[in-house]
């Protein structure tokens, strides 16, 4: 078995490009058992076999053999007309066919239809392209020679072999496309992932909507997305607001919302933090010290004491007027955020983006 591996073997990267340079073929038999991968070639094959960037359901239609339908792979790849287009046909699991399937199928591969492109999945574990096909050299007979002879005209057989280090990292650089990051990070962002590509390309998008505006992925953003980062506090998010610091704020505010709904509570510390400051133009009510202050601006807790001199060192460096604004702000986010087909996060970033931008 491993000399057939062998012989069919192919990096992921070569058969890409196999089938960017080359016409794909009309049938194909792919040992690839990660779904994301198997999406990414299946891709790759309908631009080029349909001309297409992207297709519709009826351009690939996809089957399990796990169904054992056979008659429908065979009706619709052989469905010809006046009017049909050319199309792809995915068979996962092809192993599982039934033999009464197999023979069905080898019937097919005897003239396949040129219009379709039919892919028949195998996961690596399952790969025995004698096997399936009924060519096992242990049955050294008429038939199996004749079957062998039928799947090596017809049917193009590609092993993907395991990823090196090197080419996991450079597929995943690829993912972050437009994105500022480098091999070192990418290294550490795939310790958290158990090298499950499924799982890899959850967490790529899972980074990239958190590093949206700065474009960049850092090992701190990496940390954060895993929960391995130091923990903040509302108090920390209502500091970075008040220091104008957009890129901390919006980490602050992705990392406590990983874990909770937070936007309505988020949403009330920063009307309370601005009425504070708003209250502090008043001469009357900044002239006051110790807890007369302190009842007057309800700073009850140690946390809210604390923000005390950043709540001055703000107003110190805005306007009143400006004040109003953020507040009309807050109530428009408000309302954004007890609308049911509002999203939180859009809404959330583009207030913590207008109040710093004052």
């Amino acid at each position: 078995m491993a000399k057939k591996i062998v012989k069919y073997d192919i990096s992921y990267k070569s058969l890409l490009e196999t089938f960017q340079k080359k016409p794909a073929p009309n049938n194909i038999l792919l040992s690839v058992k990660e779904k994301v991968l198997i999406d990414e070639m299946i891709r790759v094959i309908y631009q080029k076999f349909l001309s297409k960037e992207s297709a519709s359901s009826n351009d690939v239609v996809h089957f399990n053999a796990d169904d054992r339908n056979i008659e429908a792979v065979i009706n619709e790849c052989s469905n010809l007309g006046l009017f049909s287009e050319r199309k792809i046909v995915v068979l996962r699991n092809v192993k599982k066919l039934l033999k009464d399937a197999k023979l069905s199928l080898l019937d097919y591969l005897k003239k396949p239809n040129p219009d379709v492109c039919l892919v028949m999945i195998a996961s690596g574990e399952d790969f025995e392209p004698d096997k399936i096909f009924l060519y096992d050299a242990k049955a050294a007979t008429d038939t199996a020679s004749e079957n062998k002879r039928i799947i090596e005209a017809n049917v193009d057989i590609f092993y993907i072999s395991e990823f090196s280090e090197e080419e996991l990292i450079r597929w995943t650089e690829e993912k972050f496309d437009g994105y500022k990051i480098t091999k070192d990070t990418i290294k550490h962002f795939l310790q958290f992932s158990n090298f499950s590509f499924d799982e890899i390309q959850s967490e790529i998008e899972k980074l990239k909507t958190f590093c949206f505006f700065t474009k960049e992925i850092t090992n701190d953003s990496v940390n954060i997305c895993n929960g391995i980062a130091r923990e903040f506090s509302e108090s920390d998010f209502i500091s970075a607001i008040l220091k104008r610091n957009i890129e901390h704020a919006i980490r602050i505010y992705s990392q406590i919302s990983l874990k909770k709904d937070v936007e309505i509570f988020l949403l009330f510390l920063l009307n309370s933090a601005f009425i504070i400051v708003y209250k502090l133009f008043d001469p009357e009510v900044a002239r006051l010290q110790g807890f007369n202050l302190k009842r007057e601006l309800k700073l009850w807790f140690d946390d809210q004491e604390r923000m005390l001199p950043a709540y001055k060192s703000y107003r110190d460096s805005i306007d009143a007027d400006k004040i109003i604004v953020i507040f009309d702000i807050l109530y428009k986010a408000d309302k954004n955020f007890k609308s049911s087909g509002s999203d939180r996060q859009t809404t959330m970033i583009s207030l913590i983006n207008k109040i710093c931008n004052l």
